[in-house]
């Protein structure tokens, strides 16, 4: 992490020469990762990077969260560091913080982006933090029952099922939940279940991966064969919409997104990741194994996937050729749009670019 600015002007004269390779080699980061503009087009402009793990700096602007490796925190989009931790077992991560916590937890501890001590509860199985951090749930550790905390250790709600939980997403106080025997379970903010929804038409039943919004329900379940289903909400209830078969065989959860400028749901399957339009019948295909995927409110998607050991970073607008697209040495990748700027984490470093036009 970079001294203060005021170390930085004593020592300038004194430590030039330690700074001319870091300095060098910053450059060669940016010029690998992020390409030059040419013309009037779209393209990414490199800000900062950042080594992780690095020391806590003062700055402006509100901290957000991120992931580099097995190493997380909160950084502002100044660059300067807030807090950065590596994680135990795992970490329930929020822009309002986070709970780090071991393979055996007895509590829940909830701290700020500052690392400071906010709240703590008794565990019950592995924390889930809704994306604002408002919301905290439990997932038991035999995955049968779900459960919703306060922040005075009371228990809200808890619903339990005769079949493990498979896939997880939430929708404000809402949840749509995954299950091994190919249900899905809508549950509402008092726990109560709103509804059940059985894909069915598949010889073995499950649900492999559920996304979720206010107004969208999307299921991919089943195998032999994969099915896509694709629900709106209509006087409360999900129905209509299509079912299709997937053209995948996925045998694990898959990651699923609608893209936040609602035009696409984005869904991993086992060669790739599969783009399918929701007001229309486009769609279309990235091979490779999804390591992380984002999207801006602009329509532009990220997507990180396996490259033989390291990995490939691909900008595009769905069903358009790619912005850019770079193969990149780490095995791992974080990818989260902030508007117009795109955070890149991987181990070891944190990088910061803009999307501008012109």
């Amino acid at each position: 992490m970079k001294a203060a600015a005021s170390d930085r002007v004593r020592h300038l004269r004194r430590h030039s020469r330690r700074y001319l390779i870091p300095a060098f080699a910053l450059g060669c980061l940016y010029l690998f990762v992020f390409p030059h503009p040419s013309g009037k087009e779209g393209f990414f402009r490199p800000v900062w990077s950042r080594l992780i793990p690095g020391r806590a700096a003062e700055g402006e602007g509100r901290p957000v969260s991120f992931r580099a490796g097995r190493h997380f925190g909160f950084v502002r989009l100044d660059g300067g560091l807030e807090y950065v931790g590596e994680e135990l077992h795992g970490v329930a991560l929020s822009d309002a913080g986070f709970i780090n916590y071991a393979r055996v937890a007895d509590n829940f501890v909830f701290q700020d982006p500052q690392g400071r001590f906010l709240y703590g509860v008794r565990g019950f199985g592995y924390p889930v933090l809704s994306p604002g951090g408002g919301e905290l749930y439990s997932v038991s550790t035999d995955l049968n029952t779900l459960k919703r905390l306060e922040r005075d250790g009371e228990v809200l709600w808890a619903a339990s099922f005769f079949s493990p939980i498979t896939s997880l997403a939430l929708s404000g106080e809402e949840c749509a939940v995954g299950l091994l025997d190919g249900t899905v379970k809508l549950i509402d903010a008092k726990g109560r279940i709103a509804q059940d929804f059985v894909p069915g038409g598949s010889r073995i039943p499950v649900i492999l991966g559920v996304a979720f919004r206010q107004d969208r329900l999307a299921v991919l379940s089943g195998i032999d064969p994969q099915r896509l289903s694709l629900l709106t909400r209509k006087n409360g209830a999900f129905a209509g919409g299509e079912a299709l078969v997937a053209g995948s065989d996925l045998r694990r959860e898959s990651l699923m997104r609608f893209t936040a400028d609602g035009g696409f749901l984005a869904y991993e399957t086992e060669s790739g990741l599969a783009l399918r339009e929701l007001t229309g019948k486009g769609g279309g295909q990235l091979p490779g194994r999804v390591l992380a995927l984002d999207s801006s409110p602009g329509g532009i998607l990220a997507v990180g996937q396996r490259d033989g050991a390291g990995s490939r970073l691909s900008l595009l607008r769905p069903l358009a050729p790619p912005l850019y697209s770079r193969r990149l040495p780490a095995g791992e990748l974080f990818l989260r749009f902030l508007d117009g700027s795109l955070l890149v984490g991987f181990p070891g470093r944190l990088l910061r670019a803009d999307y501008l036009e012109g």
